[in-house]
């Protein structure tokens, strides 16, 4: 990792300067600090702990690490730890890692040192080997809502079981043919919870002596654009479950979309179940186990705080709880 020197040098300022423009320091001209900034995050400086003053005192402010701000989970939760903390009088600094930083780069790890944060909370993010190493210069409380994260306590639901429950609803109904539209997506690392409700769809589905056939597994990314791709595709073939089970009601949405396309009725001619309780899901009559990602913001928020302030932290959170609301989208085959 750089020094402040290497820095200097490089740019050919003071170690002061450099010093100052990294610490926010007034008096330093704008372009100056861009450039030191720049320079900070190309050759990998990060400050130390003493030096970003993060050990000398509270500065009232978390850092919210989030994949994105335009899916409805990470704005839930969002919404949970920044109307929590407004309560507490602590600011939020947001880093989105789907806006372009330092040409591609996340660089979220030394920016968030730099602007001093007494914790970290990142939100259903996936990290890189690298990335996960970086967190061993935070000596701050942090906590991950959402999929598990390793060397993070996280908050979240149990994956597992509430695939599970979704797929043993339609296998209650009576129905053998079933369906996957999944959360891996080609292009981004997969999500813990992908792989987990993946495995549980599958337990659960060849257990009640379900058909499950290769072809009726797809890929949505938790995305409506991919669901209704792949939704699309499949029902072009004659072989066809008579059931999906959705990971998220974004791709329930989305394959509801598709199937109306394709000229099928839902439930009809194929049940949808999915799992999150979105907003809209009502609206769209889906069946789904609904969870509360505001109320997990809401405790990552308090939590945080509470570590903050000097409280003794726990070592783990007990798991979210998820209900099942049936609804007009499934129904026993016909």
């Amino acid at each position: 990792m750089a020094t402040i020197a290497q820095i200097a040098a490089e740019l050919g300022l003071s170690k002061s300067t450099v010093s100052r423009a990294l610490r926010g320091v007034p008096g330093i001209a704008a372009d100056t600090v861009a450039q030191v900034t720049a320079a900070a995050d190309r050759l990998g400086y990060v400050p130390s702990i003493a030096a970003a003053g993060l050990s000398t005192g509270r500065n009232h402010t978390v850092g919210v690490v989030v994949p994105s701000l335009n899916r409805w989970f990470y704005n839930s939760v969002l919404t949970g730890i920044t109307r929590t903390l407004a309560d507490t009088a602590y600011d939020v600094i947001l880093y989105d890692l789907d806006r372009p930083h330092g040409g591609g780069t996340r660089t979220f790890s030394r920016a968030l040192l730099r602007q001093r944060v007494d914790a970290v909370i990142t939100v259903a993010t996936v990290f890189s080997a690298d990335e996960l190493a970086e967190f061993a210069h935070f000596d701050v409380p942090m906590i991950a809502v959402g999929p598990p994260t390793a060397g993070l306590r996280t908050i979240g639901i149990d994956d597992i079981a509430i695939m599970s429950a979704a797929t043993a609803h339609v296998v209650e109904l009576g129905h053998r043919r079933l369906g996957l539209l999944g959360g891996f997506d080609a292009e981004t690392p997969p999500h813990r919870n992908a792989i987990d409700r993946e495995q549980a769809f599958m337990r659960t589905a060849l257990a009640a002596g379900a058909t499950v056939d290769p072809s009726w597994m797809l890929a949505g990314g938790y995305r409506v654009d991919s669901a209704i791709r792949a939704v699309s595709e499949l029902f072009r073939s004659p072989s066809r479950p008579t059931a999906l089970v959705c990971a998220s009601d974004d791709m329930a949405f989305g394959a509801m979309y598709a199937l109306q396309l394709a000229g099928l009725r839902v439930p009809e001619d194929v049940s949808v179940v999915s799992i999150d309780g979105h907003e809209y899901s009502e609206a769209y009559d889906l069946t789904t186990c609904r969870q509360d990602p505001e109320a997990q913001g809401v405790l990552a928020a308090r939590a945080i705080i509470a570590e903050v302030e000097g409280a003794e932290p726990p070592s783990s959170f007990p798991t979210a709880g998820f209900e099942l609301i049936v609804r007009g989208s499934t129904a026993p085959p016909s």
